[in-house]
């Protein structure tokens, strides 16, 4: 260790801690040299998954002076990985109080992580704070922020230019994001946006059509064109991906999937495959869909 100067052994744990926290945790118990030299960078990368987690950090962070919280990589669930798997979400009185704490403090830890945070990715399990805790998140100003994925029942990117450095957006668990690409208001939060992947599609025609319009409006969709409130693109955005959930709905294997639903799944699909074959040849613009298992 003496043979280094601190400059170095600075890089070197600035490096080695790009885990879920844990390189961090442990170079802080090697010695008191150590601790201090890593201790810019104990919070720069870290998973927190569910309440006791999300708490625990917090209080941390309260206390922790700006430089020295400096979240760089963040993995952020309101629920823990095995809670996440249980089939009955309670609602009693008890249950909503515990999912409002859960989302104000993942708003708490959000809002401190963000002048700093570059990749970002929240889960919000809960159905009853998906809307309010994931509208925060895009209404919060992040600077530095490069690499997004949201899974949670989302909102739309509305607060112009809150992620002015934003170049990949993944967004999940809304089957039907009618309306992200109207009235320009993911190109005024997002203007540098590269790579957008949109997962767990369902029976979205509206939103297929919505595509269609943005993506080609510049080549043969004159009335897009003269449309103000028309879809439209960041002008930087190059890559499109849309994954389409399986036509299965839980729960629905006595009766099967109601006609409605699944012509409506079979039309968003078919424009689908359609803009993918047209998109390439037109566009600099890449499209692709799938359709998950």
């Amino acid at each position: 260790m003496n043979a280094l100067p601190l400059e170095l052994h600075s890089q070197i744990f600035e490096f080695a801690c790009t885990d879920d926290g844990k390189t961090a945790r442990s170079l802080a118990l090697v010695s008191r040299y150590v601790h201090d030299v890593s201790v810019p960078y104990r919070y720069q990368s870290l998973s927190i998954s569910g309440l006791k987690q999300m708490k625990k950090l917090v209080t941390r962070l309260n206390v922790t002076p700006h430089h020295l919280r400096r979240i760089r990589h963040l993995f952020l669930s309101d629920w823990t990985h095995d809670r996440t798997k249980e089939r009955v979400v309670a609602t009693s009185d008890e249950a909503r109080d515990t999912y409002e704490l859960e989302s104000t403090i993942a708003l708490r830890i959000i809002t401190l992580a963000a002048p700093t945070v570059e990749t970002l990715a929240v889960v919000v399990a809960s159905p009853f704070s998906g809307p309010s805790l994931l509208g925060s998140l895009f209404s919060t100003p992040m600077p530095q922020l490069t690499d997004l994925a949201v899974h949670g029942f989302y909102p739309f990117p509305h607060a112009p230019r809150s992620m002015p450095r934003l170049e990949h957006l993944h967004l999940s668990g809304n089957r039907s994001p009618h309306g992200l690409l109207h009235f320009g208001m993911l190109k005024a939060a997002c203007p540098a946006l590269i790579h957008l992947r949109l997962s767990g599609l369902f029976a979205s025609a509206s939103f297929a059509e919505e595509l269609r319009s943005a993506i080609l409006s510049a080549h043969d969709d004159t009335a897009a064109q003269s449309d103000p409130f028309r879809a439209s693109l960041p002008q930087q955005l190059r890559t499109i991906v849309v994954e389409a959930r399986e036509m299965h709905v839980p729960g629905a294997r006595k009766h099967g999937i109601p006609r409605g639903l699944r012509l409506m799944h079979e039309k968003m699909l078919v424009s689908l495959r359609e803009l993918e074959r047209r998109a390439d040849p037109l566009l600099a613009r890449r499209f692709c869909h799938r359709e998950q298992k």
